[in-house]
């Protein structure tokens, strides 16, 4: 006599009950303050965020914006160079670039220690046009704007590390780049009668540089952590006991 046995195996629970619906992922990522991910990864709009000391990225932004500045106004330069825009005894590269940062943070150029009351050498080289004008403002503009985008800053102690230290940063590279950018135009064989040209490293030179870094940077600082006060949501400003 043959006896047909029956074996029945547990088959655990099924697929469909471990897929997490979509009303659980949507908690979870509720739970994880919209991003998917820890404090140290990307927030929810993917851009990645260093977490660095303040002042350390806030330097490393000033002197980039410093480095990027110098740099366009060099091939600015050295275009019209290219061109004969300065003539064989005009001064070099290097110092034309120079003088023309120092003229494009509205520094006094002065020869002879007289201010050049135009943006205009004697010899017709210009320091500054509309053109060149705007470069620092579109490059510190830039540096702002990454700062506050790309930098963890949790309170405005942070805010005002980071910018102090681009603007401390960016001001002191091109103080120091005035202080080497100077020319002596005429017959090297007189000297007694040269008269030097070069912007004046005075106090107002100083504060010029350091507002243009500061009102720029702050801009883009701004309109980065603009979008992250507006998901804060309105202030209600009518008392709830009224």
């Amino acid at each position: 006599m043959s006896s047909n046995r029956r074996f029945e195996y547990d088959k655990g629970p099924s697929l469909e009950d471990e897929r997490p619906s979509a009303e659980d992922e949507g908690e979870a990522d509720r739970n994880d303050g919209g991003n998917g991910t820890d404090g140290d990864g990307p927030t929810g709009s993917e851009r990645p965020i260093a977490a660095v000391a303040p002042w350390k990225a806030g330097a490393v932004a000033g002197a980039g914006a410093f480095a990027i500045a110098v740099g366009v106004l060099y091939h600015l330069v050295a275009t019209m160079d290219a061109v004969g825009r300065y003539g064989q005894a005009g001064p070099g590269r290097l110092v034309m670039t120079g003088l023309s940062t120092l003229a494009n943070h509205g520094a006094t150029i002065e020869r002879g220690g007289e201010p050049i009351e135009t943006a205009i050498a004697a010899t017709g080289i210009g320091l500054a046009t509309q053109l060149t004008a705007l470069v620092p403002a579109v490059v510190l503009l830039a540096a702002g704007y990454l700062l506050g985008r790309h930098v963890r800053l949790e309170t405005r102690r942070d805010g005002a590390l980071a910018v102090g230290a681009l603007v401390l940063t960016y001001t002191a590279s091109t103080v120091a780049l005035g202080a080497i950018a100077r020319w002596t135009p005429g017959d090297p064989s007189r000297p007694d009668q040269a008269e030097t040209i070069a912007a004046a490293l005075d106090l107002a030179t100083v504060v010029s540089i350091g507002r243009t870094a500061l009102v720029f940077a702050g801009i883009g600082g701004i309109v980065a952590t603009l979008p992250q006060l507006l998901e804060a949501g309105p202030i209600d400003l009518v008392d709830d006991g009224d």
